[in-house]
């Protein structure tokens, strides 16, 4: 995983646009630092293990804050100069994540807006409201955690489900769900 870890960090670092992360590219660097974390307990402090254990946790965690940062940044970028944010490069962390950075540009601008008008801005910002969508599933698929922080699933083929319309959106560009339009 360390090199995976790099290699990311490099690809990021080399290019403007956000570049690809495997869709459980968190879940696994999770485990990665948890099992690194559980081999030091076990192992002699004074031995060579460690200091070697020790080093790749101290050198993987550094790359690793560098690349969620650098991503993050490219994305609050793209988000304040009103770019299209690639979604198929995103994993599901930071789909959910980019939800609200766009409600946190969304409040931003209101304020501008609403002082550029000659009112006061808002001291609180509104109510975070999810457009929901029916849904058609296509193919099996777990539970998701939706941007609304709830569960949604687990899916089957042709369940019809009702939920948070980026996640929709997600669910039909991964092939898993279909939007059915409601008139």
């Amino acid at each position: 995983m360390y090199d995976e870890i790099l290699n990311a960090w490099k690809m990021e670092r080399a290019n403007e646009d956000l570049q690809p992360l495997p869709k459980d590219f968190y879940r696994r660097a999770s485990m990665y630092f948890k099992q690194l974390a559980e081999n030091l307990r076990i192992v002699d402090v004074e031995s060579i293990s460690a200091e070697l254990l020790k080093s790749e946790m101290e050198n993987s965690s550094t790359l690793f804050t560098r690349l969620y940062k650098l991503r993050i940044d490219k994305m609050i970028s793209k988000i304040v100069k009103n770019h299209e944010v690639v979604r198929s490069s995103l994993t599901d962390e930071e789909n959910i994540l980019i939800t609200y950075l766009k409600r946190f540009k969304e409040e931003n601008d209101a304020i501008i807006e609403n002082i550029l008008n000659g009112r006061a801005p808002k001291t609180a910002p509104s109510e975070f409201k999810n457009k929901m969508m029916l849904v058609r599933c296509l193919k099996e698929n777990p539970a998701i955690v939706g941007v609304d922080l709830k569960t949604y699933g687990p899916f089957k083929p042709e369940d019809l489900i009702y939920l948070p319309e980026e996640n929709a959106e997600t669910l039909e560009k991964r092939g898993i769900a279909t939007k059915i339009k409601i008139t």
